[in-house]
């Protein structure tokens, strides 16, 4: 024979608390898919690489310059090639920067919508 001790009522609440509040679970949701996807971490590859080709390019450039008495004709289309790198590496890393700038807000917010929920205990995360 099983004997309860204590009502349910009585008992400790479970270690989820629901709060029937359908918008928060919905916040929740919704902020877990922007954090999951990081793309800013692909921004700034992009502007790594590109940021190297450029000086690789510069260099090439330079050399082209130094070395050659007459400029040839492909040195003015290396040049514009390494001026756009060079812009869209700039464009890259301030996308990169703006990202991550936003992901750090929705992972700040994911943090206390799960301790507001009781999902994660209010200091388990820094």
């Amino acid at each position: 024979m099983i004997d309860l001790l204590q009502c349910a009522r009585d008992r400790d609440p479970p270690m989820i608390q629901r709060h029937g509040s359908e918008e928060l679970e919905a916040e929740l949701n919704r902020l877990q898919e922007v954090a999951r996807e990081r793309r800013s971490v692909d921004r700034f590859a992009r502007a790594a690489a590109e940021a190297f080709l450029w000086l690789v390019l510069t260099g090439v450039c330079a050399k082209l310059l130094w070395d050659s008495v007459r400029m040839p004709f492909v040195f003015y289309a290396l040049v514009l090639v390494d001026a756009l790198l060079l812009v869209d590496a700039v464009r890259s890393l301030r996308r990169a920067r703006a990202e991550l700038r936003e992901e750090s807000e929705a992972l700040r917010r994911l943090r206390d919508l799960r301790a507001r929920l009781g999902i994660d205990p209010p200091g388990a995360r820094p």
